[in-house]
């Protein structure tokens, strides 16, 4: 997949936030492949630092801090931590979740309030992290991460659709607190991505009626949802902010 070229981009630190595998891990990829340096988060240690590895090895600068995005006090030390390396950031993409299905009468106030810390808290603290910097630095872009299951009403997954529609809704108002700042805020909503997770769980039957539903035919995959946040994330979307870009191939 070709890659547009964004000049702008390359002195920008970004912050990623699930950047070590699927679409997270695009997006890291393709911040880098423009020349940005480039931190990101992830719970899992060993498939982050492989890939920062991977990525300082081909000359990219990109820097991993472990966290657990449920633990805020860790998770914004750690964005310290690389902010001290990278200097302050000047995009951030709020990218971590997990759709982890769930029955409805299964729910526990536990389960729910755990599922709101994978999904949505975290998207606030971390953008009251980063937000200094980018005030301090004249303004920035902030691109948080939707998804199509909530416009589906999807089930088997209550609280994710909740929180992932929530996120609309928290990127528009957010918009509005920050432009004055020069800050801009979208939201893009990935319809059903081809990571390797989601290519594991796929079956021909779901494939074949995922086709059927697209106006365009062929698999969404994660570089198709990474082009989108580079746009969003440079000069170029410089008058784009608090809406929702929505990749899903035309699904009707």
């Amino acid at each position: 997949m070709s890659q547009a070229r964004y000049p702008d981009l390359a002195a920008k630190p970004v912050l990623i936030t699930g950047g070590a595998d699927g679409i997270g891990r695009a997006m890291v990829e393709a911040f880098a492949a423009q020349g940005a340096p480039v931190g990101f988060l992830d719970i899992d240690a060993s498939r982050g630092q492989s890939l920062a590895d991977r990525l300082a090895g081909e000359g990219a600068t990109a820097h991993f801090a472990a966290a657990d995005l449920r633990d805020i006090a860790a998770t914004q030390a750690a964005i310290t931590a690389l902010s001290a390396r990278l200097g302050p950031f000047a995009v951030l993409v709020n990218n971590a979740g997990h759709d982890e299905r769930h029955r409805f009468d299964d729910v526990t106030l536990a389960y729910w309030d755990d599922r709101m810390a994978v999904n949505l808290r975290h998207m606030m603290f971390v953008t009251q992290a980063v937000v200094p910097g980018m005030r301090a630095g004249g303004g920035g872009a902030v691109i948080n991460l939707s998804s199509t299951s909530w416009m589906q009403g999807a089930p088997g997954i209550i609280a994710y659709t909740t929180a992932k529609s929530a996120v609309v809704g928290f990127t528009r108002s957010l918009a509005r607190e920050l432009g004055g700042d020069g800050i801009r805020v979208n939201a893009v909503t990935p319809g059903w991505v081809m990571t390797e997770r989601q290519r594991a769980a796929a079956t021909p039957e779901r494939l074949a009626k995922a086709q059927e539903r697209q106006a365009l035919k062929g698999e969404i995959m994660p570089g198709d949802i990474a082009a989108m946040v580079l746009f969003l994330a440079s000069e170029a979307a410089r008058m784009c902010t608090g809406q929702n870009y929505i990749v899903d191939a035309g699904v009707v």
